[in-house]
């Protein structure tokens, strides 16, 4: 346990597992920190990530309805279309000397498919130049988010206004709010030309989502037919899926391919599983019900998450004084989880610097503290996103390694991290590609 303070602003860090998950899923813990509110709000707007309490629980049942199964699967062929388009792009890098960071290239795959599936716009950010406004605006944000959490002379709003981080961050603000804008204007052109009177009539069905509608689709009918919910909120929704969903399973999916590339005998091994599962199909033929028969996949990629978790602190708050075995936390005071530390401390994994997907074998599973693994957050206020990040990212390894051999230069015992609301690495994901041949 650590307590730490940042200018007037308590904070206690625990690394426990026992009082981790005490945290976690204790009920007047589900608040989120309030300094991430304070630095995340103002720019990326109020949402499911940082809304209060009964606005959270209302909202996620809400937006959930978006990501049922019967939907996700829908979204196969949206992610092969826009891998394929990839394809493409990293043939103009095959048998080159020279390496290329491979986040680059998954990143604008990614926002394009979050696009074309939750969204049902279509956007080309590998040809788009207004993309890389958003990009470099992404990489602003985030980099001015921390900037400001990491100093207290910043936290008043009266005196940050007056910082140059102001100017430059209300800019970057304005350029991710006017992306967002644009894909709910131009859904809503799409939309009025194909509405359906028989079903807006039925409101219960549509606030349910009976009729299995892509996210925003679906949340611009639901906020049409319901007044409590704002167009301020239907748009802070959005943006948050939309940064979340492209730049978290980008980044996961970098580092699976750079871990994969440094150890040749598991990206073979795992090609192997790839050809036998296939068999004679093609690999666009995939569908849904193959991808859980990549077993190894699953333990490859949930090792790299454990290694390199995407989101390396949990933060939260207590909304009253809480009892954790002999020590009282506070009524106010913020918390963070160290995901990071957890997954790499020898306490709960042998030899954790090393990269070894057994970890993950339903044998060994048995043996982990149900908390000593928290890719995706635990308890009721966990990331709704996780299937579909799999569903995406089994898809593109399976059209990726098929078709590549990944190779790199890097010391994967000398990476340099830079720890901000993303885990990612300075320099980037360096990797080199050459043809893979079937035997």
């Amino acid at each position: 346990m650590v307590r730490v303070w940042i200018g007037p602003v308590p904070l206690i860090g625990f690394s426990n597992l026992d009082i981790v998950q005490k945290i976690l899923t204790n009920e007047h813990v589900l608040e989120k920190a309030y300094l991430l509110k304070l630095v995340w709000n103002p720019i990326m707007g109020k949402s499911v990530f940082t809304s209060e309490v009964p606005e959270w629980r209302n909202h996620r049942s809400i937006v959930i309805r978006g990501f049922s199964p019967i939907i996700l699967k829908s979204y196969l062929k949206i992610f092969m279309e826009k891998i394929n388009i990839l394809i493409q792009k990293l043939d103009l890098e095959l048998n080159n000397e020279t390496p290329f960071d491979i986040y680059t290239y998954l990143s604008r795959t990614t926002l394009d498919s979050v696009c074309g599936s939750t969204m049902g716009v279509n956007i080309n950010s590998h040809e788009d130049d207004g993309s890389s406004s958003y990009f470099h605006a992404i990489n602003s944000v985030t980099f001015f988010i921390l900037a400001r959490f990491l100093n207290p002379i910043k936290y008043p709003t009266i005196f940050y206004r007056f910082t140059q981080d102001y100017k430059m961050v209300s800019k970057s603000r304005d350029v991710t709010q006017e992306f967002t804008e644009k894909i709910i204007s131009e859904k809503r052109k799409s939309m009025a030309t194909v509405i359906n009177n028989k079903e807006l009539m039925d409101i219960k069905a549509i606030n349910s989502n009976l009729y299995k509608k892509p996210f925003l689709e679906y949340l611009m009918d639901f906020t049409k037919n319901n007044s409590s919910f704002t167009e301020e909120q239907l748009h802070n929704h959005t943006n948050l899926l939309i940064f979340a969903g492209f730049e978290t399973t980008a980044i996961t999916l970098s580092f699976v391919l750079l871990h994969l590339a440094a150890y040749k005998d598991i990206q073979t091994k795992l090609y192997n599983e790839i050809i036998e599962v296939l068999g004679d199909k093609n690999v666009d033929s995939i569908n849904v019900d193959d991808l859980p028969k990549f077993k190894y996949m699953e333990m490859v990629i949930k090792e790299s998450m454990r290694l390199t978790p995407t989101v390396p602190l949990i933060p939260r708050e207590a909304s009253q004084d809480i009892k954790i075995d002999n020590y009282t936390i506070p009524k106010g005071v913020n918390i963070l989880i160290p995901v990071i530390n957890i997954h790499r401390n020898p306490e709960y994994w042998e030899n954790p610097l090393k990269f070894d997907p057994e970890r993950f074998t339903p044998e060994n599973i048995k043996n982990h503290h149900p908390y000593a693994y928290l890719p995706f957050g635990a308890g009721p206020r966990n990331c709704f996103g996780r299937r579909y990040a799999w569903i995406f990212m089994k898809t593109a390894l399976v059209a990726l390694l098929s078709r590549y051999e990944f190779h790199t230069d890097l010391n994967l015992d000398k990476l340099r991290f830079e720890i901000g609301m993303a885990l990612k690495l300075i320099n980037g994901h360096q990797v080199k590609i050459t043809p893979r041949y079937k035997s």
